[in-house]
């Protein structure tokens, strides 16, 4: 059964001294057969004469002690060989009643396994990407969004800074949608994309399609002025944009309302909160005439329009 298993396999006397040894464990080392040979042979100098299959002979000798040593079980102790060969090793102390007689090695090749398992981290990772991103304008997403949210919530709340949050969408988007038919639309949820993407020059910065045509912008450590600067620098660039828009009750061309609040956080305020703060204040600055700026005040709804 040793000689004939697809494992490489070899006991030992107590001595050390290799007693049984099989075809598969000489494949394995790349030792020269018949594996008969070498029975009777001190297992160390057996290692040593074909070392440079070992990344580190000495380690891995040193490793092969201890373990015989203590005389504890291992079961599937990883070892990676010369030519990138990944193996399972098992030590297996051998009694006879209460009596030492030996040890048994087992070596499996998992190499397949292993690449298998880096190929499946790899494909989950980049499945992870995707889900946090959005498949038309290639920004994060909302889930990734209120990931993000979290982070810096907490982040702010311990270095007590400023945090910002800008929530806008389009005019009359579902007007430009009647107009143009969805396929122009999407162009132009992809242009505003754009448009904020290049705008938002700080790196800290998170800039994410909230769903449907509102994006949002989370900024780290602005304060209400930075808000309002980068908000009107992306509102302008959009009207600027000149993408026609004739369904608009506003303008001729796209445009768009932004709602903004900035809080310090602490502990007696709720994450989302800031996120239903621009929302608000988004309401408001579409409610009094859209392409416009609305700031969330605490005393109040919202300020007067930017």
């Amino acid at each position: 059964m040793v000689q004939n298993a697809k494992t490489g396999t070899m006991i030992e006397t107590p001595e050390r001294e290799v007693a049984v040894i099989n075809q598969t464990f000489c494949d394995m080392f790349d030792i020269p057969g018949p594996p008969n040979q070498y029975v009777g042979m001190e297992s160390n100098q057996l290692f040593l004469s074909h070392a440079p299959m070992l990344k580190d002979p000495a380690r891995f000798l040193k490793t092969v002690e201890s373990t015989v040593y203590s005389k504890e079980s291992i079961v599937d102790e990883e070892i990676t060989f010369i030519n990138g060969k990944i193996y399972a090793r098992d030590y297996i102390p051998i009694y006879e009643g209460h009596v030492y007689i030996g040890h048994y090695w087992e070596y499996r090749d998992i190499t397949e396994k292993k690449k298998a398992e880096c190929d499946l981290r790899k494909a989950n990772k980049k499945l992870e990407m995707l889900s946090m991103k959005d498949g038309l304008t290639g920004l994060n997403n909302r889930r990734s969004l209120d990931k993000q949210l979290e982070i810096e919530w907490e982040d702010a709340r311990k270095e007590k800074e400023p945090l910002s949050f800008l929530l806008f969408d389009i005019d009359y988007f579902k007007a430009y949608n009647d107009t143009y038919g969805h396929i122009q639309g999407d162009e132009c949820l992809k242009e505003v994309a754009k448009i904020a993407k290049s705008v938002v020059f700080d790196e800290s910065a998170f800039v994410a399609r909230y769903g449907g045509e509102e994006f949002g912008i989370l900024l780290p450590r602005a304060n209400q002025y930075e808000a309002i600067k980068m908000a009107e620098a992306i509102r302008q660039q959009v009207e600027e944009r000149g993408i026609v828009h004739q369904a608009s009750e506003v303008f001729k061309c796209v445009t768009i309302s932004v709602g903004i609040m900035t809080v310090v956080p602490s502990e007696n305020i709720q994450p989302i909160s800031i996120v239903h703060g621009a929302d608000q204040a988004l309401y408001e600055a579409k409610r009094t005439g859209r392409n416009q700026i609305s700031v969330y005040s605490h005393h109040k709804e919202a300020d007067s329009n930017v």
